[in-house]
């Protein structure tokens, strides 16, 4: 079929990425008003099934993979192969958190949620970590040197001056442990064709069930920002389905607004 050429079909930009919370599968993005754009972590706001959290800065864009495994069937009466079936497929979303929290790195690496979960921030009470001491100074053990204006004398070890305001924990887990699920939204340029007179378009991807499962890697260096590598693993949801009814990973919307 022909067709021109359109330049404006090209996307450039960068993508706004989010996560929801542990344990439930978002399937949208709620905005204060329809002439919003969902790349704006302000004007997203909370709703009931809906509730996202905005990770900061990314490096390298964001990466959604689709990767279908074929398998063939080969007959004595033909060179190639006579049919090919899916067999099975993976998809996954990759991308570098840039702001280097432990709120993201919590996320990175699928900290365990809930009353015992492995992050503690600054509104709940911390001091029960070992590496802290009793009055919630972060101790480290600095046997056999002096002490001198940053540090204050413990009992057992010297401690640094000054309150911890966050801790996590790099939990072992357990036997059939199950990772943490989550649903990760990001939201980039859309072709500018889509949009007409003042309006502009964006690309809205949802992946409805999603678990961090690949290495995370966290690298202190002279000449480069520390970063979290993060890659999700989507996963068929339980309840959203395709329109032939098959189970979806997701979604990807084009709007104008």
């Amino acid at each position: 079929m022909a067709r021109n050429f359109e330049a404006k079909n090209i996307i450039v930009g960068a993508a706004t990425f989010y996560v929801g919370p542990s344990g439930s599968e978002n399937t949208k993005i709620n905005l204060n008003s329809s002439s919003d754009t969902a790349q704006d972590p302000t004007k997203v706001v909370a709703a009931t099934g809906a509730n996202w959290y905005h990770m900061g800065y990314t490096q390298n864009g964001v990466t959604m993979n689709i990767e279908p495994t074929y398998g063939e069937v080969v007959v004595d009466q033909l060179l190639d192969v006579a049919k090919m079936f899916k067999s099975s497929q993976r998809v996954t979303v990759a991308t570098s958190l840039t702001e280097s929290t432990l709120e993201n790195l919590y996320v990175a690496i699928g900290g365990r949620t809930g009353t015992n979960g492995d992050l503690k921030i600054a509104s709940t009470n911390i001091t029960d970590y070992s590496i802290l001491g009793a009055d919630g100074y972060s101790a480290i053990d600095i046997s056999g040197g002096s002490s001198s204006a940053y540090f204050t004398t413990g009992s057992a070890y010297n401690q640094l001056a000054g309150s911890a305001v966050a801790a996590l924990d790099i939990n072992g887990g357990s036997l059939g442990y199950e990772p943490i699920e989550r649903s990760v939204c990001f939201v980039g340029p859309a072709p500018a064709k889509l949009a007409t007179g003042t309006q502009k378009a964006e690309r809205i991807y949802i992946g409805y069930r999603t678990v961090s499962m690949d290495t995370v890697g966290m690298a202190v260096q002279r000449d480069n920002a520390t970063m979290f590598p993060v890659n999700f693993r989507l996963l068929p949801s339980e309840t959203n389905t395709a329109q032939d009814n098959n189970a979806a990973y997701g979604k990807i919307v084009d709007r104008v607004y």
